[in-house]
């Protein structure tokens, strides 16, 4: 009898073969596993018999060895979806799914296992004996530099890829269905990171390290301490027309708890999936009102650089997986990875970040990462989104803040539109979208939340019953609002508590509202305020009913008392406190008191189309030396009464708005201008002393110029037809200040110019990186150049020349507005830096025109503090 001496076996995909000679014997078969090689010499029967049996055994416990895991940020405790996972020494990986998990059923053994990235630390873990494990890993992320390629010869191979798939994006864009409507499960998580041991021992914080260790961590030993501050769940169905363009949310059910968060309607209306829609197929992504190039725009040359990597099987698709880059560090661009389908260059998936060397102020990191389906029409729809925003730390000592949005797309349907007047309004809340059975969540989320989720949330309900939270987060929204809520009512706005110029002395006032806890129909205003030095009481109170929030329709009474100045109205500072209550402050120019009484009523008709009227009865009294002839008395007057009946539509058609509570907000429009139109008629009836029209014509536009930045303008124009005093005509607003500001032509006395027909339009263009990030000793400053060019043609009638007076009553002089020429427009042009530390700008304006008026000046220097990304 021969002992064990030798047995070869090794494994072959192609095919199986057993011999019973006495040589090493040969066995292959499909398994997953290389090779296996014991030495055996054994009789043929029993060499054989032996051989089978030792071959089923060890299959069976291949088969039940499994490694499987979860790969995460440390820092966010975000899953890391397509990282590498391989066994140590072999050729055996996998990379994970979208959610960051792996499963591995290896034939070859190995001690440990190891996941890699890109920007992050690569990590390596030992591996037990055991026959199933669980292995998580938790991966810092890596600055790093990026690399220059040159190719030798011939063209980069990812260069025809990206020109296919960019030649074909019309093929794939979803904005080319004539409709589609999907159901959409949208998560918000928002963390306030990077606690510094400074910031943890300050006497204000400390009352809430004992809950913040209490809680477990987001992420693991390994991770950092993240203090979450919201959460939120949204269902919703999401709506898009073609022809004309347009878009709905309707919030189906919405689950919301934050640190301050008192009423859910509002945030429920901007936590939906319409404020996370990232298409990459078109030429630019609009982030945080920045634009970012896509890496498959029509402009991808001038931008990115890209490197192929490999053929890598997803499903059932052969896809090219390429690398890009940002051909310069500085340009709002992305750097990562994309998935191009072999089959028709169409995008199978994303994972893009923008890096820090990016030209953004506060912003450490955003990362996106997608993956897309086709519709049954071709065109592509995110089916997975996931978005990560990491906002730096302002200085060491300060916190940092990191907000995570995840949105999952189901139930598509195409082509079947709803009609225009069904997207009215941007975004509807079901009357029961907060009414939610208790196991609803659990039941229809598409993933369960994980361990670390259930702490936020555990940790967002302790923290926000906390005294110490609870004070600096309504002092945060007393800040940011104005106003201060106590039940039923807001107190405010602080800016007009205390202020003090010229005419009143000091001047103390208060004023409160009611809220959506009084009612959802009704909302009552009113303002007191009186002047120490003038001993006047001066004060506004109003009424409004809301008759429909979904086609938005209100009707408003409303009366007041107030000191107003010429050209700087209070109603047209209406909305914006801060503003309102400097321009109280100091040496009020050309003061009136100024009594308004009146009615306005407003109604949405269509998406975007809102029309307005009212009646409004106001009295004049000048606090300053003013006279103009009466028409019919031919004698001098100082004050004078209006009765104006007012009508005006305004248009955007793809403003976005949303109902705060008992207000409606805009956002902004996305790609057309908004057009206002107002006009008014003044009548000599119930107590109105003159006779005249006003027609007046509103326009604003963003645009956005690829490479060469934003651009914004405001044309403003406007007839007075009859004979009026002056203060009636447009008084043009100039800027005598040393501050920069777009509401004001910062080159232009104050009241140095009075129109009855008048034309303006104001540009201005910031450049973001544009040139100044190709500067070496300049990029890394992360200046930003900016321009304006103003312009404004004007005149005044003769008639309305003849009713102002050179000489008052008894002769003494009277100072007399200044006019235009309207064949001679008055213009400046601007140009300067922003972004200098981040906070400041500097505008250098040259006046060109009008230069011989008394105190013009031909060169300013403009300065302002701004925050912006």
């Amino acid at each position: 009898m021969r002992f064990l001496e030798r047995l070869d076996f090794r494994i072959n995909p192609d095919f199986l073969k057993i011999s019973t000679s006495n040589e090493p014997t040969v066995i292959g078969m499909n398994l997953t596993c290389d090779s296996f090689i014991l030495l055996v010499k054994i009789p043929s029967m029993l060499r054989y018999l032996l051989f089978t049996g030792f071959f089923l055994f060890s299959t069976s416990v291949w088969a039940q060895f499994t490694i499987k895991g979860k790969v995460t940020d440390a820092e966010t405790g975000d899953p890391i979806p397509f990282a590498n996972v391989i066994l140590k020494g072999t050729t055996t990986g996998i990379t994970t799914d979208f959610e960051g998990n792996y499963f591995l059923s290896p034939s070859a053994i190995s001690d440990s296992i190891t996941v890699s990235y890109l920007g992050y630390i690569r990590q390596t873990k030992a591996l037990r004996k055991d026959p199933d494990q669980t292995v998580n890993f938790q991966l810092r992320p890596e600055s790093f530099e990026l690399e220059a390629f040159v190719f030798e010869a011939g063209e980069n191979p990812a260069f025809e890829i990206i020109r296919r798939a960019s030649d074909r994006r019309k093929n794939f864009d979803k904005r080319s269905l004539e409709a589609y409507e999907t159901k959409n499960y949208t998560k918000i998580e928002i963390d306030i990171d990077n606690l510094s041991e400074d910031f943890r021992q300050r006497r204000s914080v400390q009352k809430v390290t004992s809950v913040l260790d209490s809680i477990k961590q987001l992420t693991d030993d390994e991770g950092e301490k993240i203090l979450p501050v919201f959460f939120s769940e949204t269902f919703s169905k999401f709506y898009y027309r073609n022809n004309p363009e347009l878009k709905k949310e309707v919030i189906e059910k919405s689950k919301v708890t934050g640190v301050g968060i008192t009423d859910g309607s509002t945030t429920s209306q901007i936590t939906g999936s319409v404020f996370q829609e990232y298409n990459f197929y078109k030429n630019w992504l609009p982030i945080l009102n920045k634009d970012f190039i896509s890496p498959i725009s029509d402009g991808w040359k001038t931008y990115y650089d890209y490197d192929l990597l490999d053929s890598v099987l997803i499903g059932q698709d052969t896809t090219y997986k390429l690398q890009v880059y940002p051909r310069r560090e500085q340009d709002l661009a992305f750097t990562g990875f994309i998935w191009i389908k072999k089959a028709d260059y169409s995008l199978k998936q994303v994972d893009l970040t923008i890096p820090k060397e990016a030209n953004l102020n506060f912003v450490d990191r955003i990362k996106i990462q997608q993956e897309l389906i086709p519709t049954p029409a071709g065109p592509l729809i995110p089916s997975k989104t996931r978005v990560l925003i990491k906002i730096a730390q302002v200085s060491d000592n300060t916190p940092g803040l990191l907000a995570k949005f995840y949105t999952v797309t189901d139930s598509i349907l195409v082509n079947d539109p709803m009609e225009t007047k069904f997207f009215n309004q941007a975004v509807e809340l079901k009357p029961d979208y907060g009414i939610v059975e208790s196991d609803f969540w659990e039941k229809y989320r598409p993933d369960p939340l994980s361990v670390e989720e259930l702490a936020v949330l555990q940790m967002v309900d302790t923290l926000k019953n906390i005294p110490i939270i609870k004070f600096y987060s309504e002092g945060l929204k007393f800040f940011a609002t104005g106003y201060k809520q106590i039940g039923k009512l807001d107190f405010g706005p602080w800016p007009e508590f205390f202020n003090y110029n010229n005419v009143e002395g000091v001047r103390l006032g208060m004023g409160l509202r009611t809220n959506y806890k009084f009612s959802k129909k009704w909302e009552l205003k009113a303002y007191g305020a009186y002047g120490f030095q003038d001993e006047e009481w001066k004060y506004s109170a109003s009424v409004t009913r809301i008759l429909d929030r979904a086609r938005w329709t209100t009707i408003q009474a409303y009366s007041s008392r107030e000191i107003d100045q010429v050209g700087l109205e209070m109603s047209n500072l209406q909305g914006n406190s801060i503003f309102l209550a400097a321009s109280r402050f100091g040496t009020l120019r050309s003061p009136y008191f100024s009594s308004n009484h009146g009615l306005n009523i407003q109604r949405e008709f269509f998406k975007g189309f809102l029309m307005k009227g009212g009646l409004n009865l106001s009295q004049f009294d000048p606090l300053f030396d003013f006279y103009f002839l009466d028409k019919d008395t031919r004698e001098y007057k100082s004050n004078f009464a209006t009765t104006e009946i007012r009508a005006g539509i305004r248009y955007g058609r793809d403003e976005i708005i949303i109902i705060n509570d008992n207000e409606r907000a805009s956002l902004g429009s996305v790609k057309w201008p908004i057009f206002e139109v107002n006009y008014a008629r003044g009548m000599d009836l119930l107590g109105g002393d003159l006779d005249y029209q006003k027609l007046s014509l509103y326009v604003y536009h963003r645009i956005n110029l690829g490479l060469f930045g934003v651009g914004r303008y405001e044309l403003d124009a406007g007839k007075i037809f009859g004979e009026v005093p002056y203060p009636i005509l447009k008084n043009h607003l100039g800027n005598e200040t040393l501050f920069y500001t777009t509401a004001a032509f910062n080159t232009m006395n104050f009241t140095e110019f009075t129109s009855d027909r008048y034309f303006s339009i104001r540009y201005r263009q910031s450049f973001e990186g544009f040139l100044l990030n190709s500067i070496p000793l300049i990029q890394k400053l992360k200046w930003r150049l900016v321009g304006n060019v103003n312009a404004l043609w004007g005149s005044v009638s003769d008639r309305n020349l003849a009713n102002i007076p050179t000489v008052d009553p008894v002769g003494n002089p009277l100072n007399s507005f200044g006019r235009l020429d309207f064949g001679t427009p008055f213009l400046e042009l601007g140009y300067g830096v922003e972004n200098i530390f981040k906070f400041f700008r500097v505008d250098f304006f040259h006046r060109m025109t009008y230069l011989d008026n008394p105190g013009a000046k031909p060169f300013h220097v403009k300065v302002s503090a701004q925050f912006i990304l």
